[in-house]
């Protein structure tokens, strides 16, 4: 009777270790999931403020921000044409007329309420 013991013993060990290791797993699964939304979330707040220093630097030169028309942006940031394969829009606003200042936004697209990503106010 007591060879039975231990077995159920080393069985119940077994089982907690198991349950224990499972329960880690999934804690650092959850840290890799986030600390992979965090990258993606920097990486997108990165080209928006590229994007949106690119435009800036555009408008001072030609001292012209009426000619500039939204740019749409594929989910790499690469410039597209077709609005339907869009992921993020770049767009220019004027903010007030009488201190001639330009607001640039670079807003996703397929949110239902398009918040602003990154955004500037440039006088020229």
């Amino acid at each position: 009777m007591k060879r039975h013991n231990k077995t159920s013993l080393f069985l119940m060990e077994l089982i907690l270790s198991i349950l224990l290791f499972s329960l880690c797993s999934a804690v650092c699964v959850q840290l890799f999931v986030s600390a992979y939304r965090t990258e993606q979330d920097a990486q997108a707040l990165t080209w928006a403020t590229m994007l949106c220093d690119s435009m800036a630097a555009q408008i001072k030169d030609s001292k012209d921000p009426d000619g500039l028309r939204p740019v749409c942006y594929d989910s790499d940031f690469l410039p597209c044409e077709n609005s339907d394969d869009a992921a993020w829009l770049l767009t220019v606003s004027p903010v007030d007329e009488k201190e001639a200042r330009i607001a640039v936004t670079a807003c996703p697209i397929k949110d239902s309420v398009s918040t602003p990503l990154y955004e500037i106010v440039v006088a020229y």
